[in-house]
């Protein structure tokens, strides 16, 4: 009865042995070696938490750009908006030297034009005389960090007209 209880255990040894060795690897006796399937779930939660590191990184960079690309938005209509608005400026001939003007545009810049007399010449033939005005036009709008602006100059030559008759 000894030896039928032992040749079953060797038989139950070797077909634990046959079981855990690999198919390409042999099985060296003594020593049991574990199949694996699958992925461990450390594997699984490593992996989440790369993939979640990364959505995080991704989403905060993609969030940074677009409040930029927002600002620099702002930026190019107050940019725009003071461009126009010295070209009215140069262009009215009501324009003289120190001098202020200001107002709200539409969208909410505000705007103002102070200008100073830089230069004055007499010209001939005339009773008035030439004169090279500075234009300083400021444009400030309001952001949520603060209020922002522009400073744009220019300067502007005014010829009086000449008397009628001439």
């Amino acid at each position: 009865m000894r030896r039928i209880i032992q040749r079953r255990r060797k038989l139950t040894e070797a077909r634990i042995e046959a079981w855990s060795c690999a198919p390409e690897t042999p099985c060296m006796p003594g020593r049991r070696q574990r199949r694996e399937a699958g992925m461990s779930l450390l594997e699984v939660l490593i992996a989440v938490s790369l993939l979640g590191i990364s959505f995080v990184a991704i989403f905060s960079g993609l969030s940074a750009a677009l409040r930029t690309t927002g600002r620099l938005d702002l930026f190019d209509r107050a940019n725009e908006f003071a461009t126009q608005k010295l070209n009215e400026l140069f262009l009215d001939p009501s324009l003289g030297s120190d001098q202020l003007r200001f107002g709200t545009s539409p969208s909410g810049i505000e705007w103002e034009a102070r200008t100073s007399l830089v230069d004055q010449r007499p010209l001939p033939g005339s009773e008035k005389p030439a004169q090279l005005v500075r234009i300083n036009l400021r444009v400030s709008w309001r952001t949520r960090s603060g209020e922002q602006s522009l400073n744009l100059e220019s300067l502007k030559l005014c010829i009086p007209q000449p008397p009628p008759g001439l």
